[in-house]
């Protein structure tokens, strides 16, 4: 009777698993592909053309595996298990994104590139010694993340000292130049609980912690920053999930509000993306507080260059702004004292020179968060 009950057992286990992985299959090909994902806020892995030149190399065969990884059904519901099962056995990270106290996301840098780093630190005292030959003073300020700023929400036994020797190796390959540390006073600002720096679900830093920056920036430039009674602020989304939250799967933490510092006139401003044409008044492109991806309502995003001018005649000073997506909610406060002429190195592709001749440019700022610098070498162009 035992050996009977084992053997109905095992064909129901056997006919299961079959079901199972064919059901997949079947689902699998049904399902139509998709072309992004906006809970990961990034393109998927379309179906790659088999070629000889790239079987060979096996370009196809990597390809095809993140096709397969990236148009799995219930992908979404399968990354949260994934999270649920890494924090049930102990681990307090999912996909390189730790589980902080209060509800903070924090992704982490488990072997920093310090390669990248030297390179991008190089070209940016090049091109700020190139600004200063031509008497445009330059300001290379560098941003912290959530891991270097918000440390008090980090498990117990975290190595800071990866992320500390990154910024003691960074700061000293630029200590020659203008450079403002605003990690340190941005996580002397949050141990004083002056209110939410960064936001819980996404990398960047929230309005106010862009406040503090610009207020560190502008001081260090002789100008006296505009005080925070100056500013309405206004929350404009209580939906937003960032970019950790696309990573870690945790699908069950709670969505991040979102808010503007407006203040009176800021609508006196136009704002042109010369990427596509479009322009609008003021810095916010309301259209993405529809979508995922609402921290592209500063400024639209990214695009390889944009202006913001003050309508009026008043003769203003020009400021460029070399940045990363860290700066886009910083342009409301830095557009009150300057005319900004705004170029992210990730998608502009022609040299600077001709561009600081056009628009007369008097000051320049280097704008980045650390993880810009150890990612991708792509400052090159500003050497040249």
């Amino acid at each position: 009777m035992t050996k009977k009950f084992d053997r109905v057992l095992h064909i129901i286990t056997v006919c299961l698993t079959v079901c199972f992985i064919f059901g997949f299959a079947v689902a699998f090909w049904l399902t139509p592909d998709k072309s992004f994902s906006e809970q990961e806020n990034r393109y998927l892995q379309q179906l790659p053309k088999l070629e000889s030149e790239t079987f060979l190399s096996g370009e196809w065969m990597t390809e095809i595996g993140e096709y397969y990884a990236d148009q799995f059904p219930m992908r979404n519901t399968f990354m949260g298990i994934r999270a649920m099962s890494e924090l049930a056995l102990g681990k307090m990270q999912n996909n390189d994104v730790v589980i902080g106290s209060d509800g903070y996301l924090v992704a982490r840098e488990y072997n920093p590139d310090y390669t990248t780093l030297e390179k991008n630190l190089k070209a940016l005292r090049t091109f700020a010694t190139k600004m200063e030959g031509q008497n445009i003073p330059c300001t290379i300020a560098l941003a912290g993340r959530t891991v270097d700023v918000m440390t008090e929400v980090l498990p117990p036994l975290y190595p800071t000292d990866v992320d500390d020797n990154l910024w003691k190796t960074a700061l000293d390959m630029v200590k020659d130049q203008h450079v403002l540390d605003l990690r340190t006073s941005l996580r002397e600002l949050n141990q004083a609980k002056v209110g939410q720096l960064y936001y819980f679900t996404d990398h960047h830093w929230t309005s106010l912690g862009a406040y503090y920056g610009y207020s560190n920036i502008v001081e260090s430039w002789g100008i006296t920053p505009m005080g925070l009674d100056y500013f309405n602020v206004t929350q404009v989304s209580d939906a937003f999930y960032g970019t950790t939250w696309s990573s870690a799967g945790t699908s069950w933490v709670k969505p991040d509000s979102m808010e503007f510092f407006r203040y009176q006139g800021d609508m006196d401003y136009t704002t042109y993306i010369q990427d596509t044409g479009v322009s609008f008044d003021g810095f916010y492109d309301m259209s993405y507080l529809e979508q995922k991806d609402k921290y592209s309502s500063f400024i639209s995003g990214n695009n390889g260059l944009v202006t913001v001018t003050a309508k009026g005649e008043e003769e203003r000073e020009t400021l460029l702004l070399i940045k990363d997506s860290f700066a886009h909610s910083m342009v409301p406060f830095l557009a009150i004292h300057y005319d900004l002429v705004i170029v992210d190195m990730r998608y502009y592709v022609n040299t600077l020179g001709s561009l600081i001749e056009e628009y007369g440019v008097d000051r320049a700022l280097v704008m980045v968060n650390m993880e810009t610098l150890i990612d991708t070498y792509q400052f090159g162009l500003l050497t040249k």
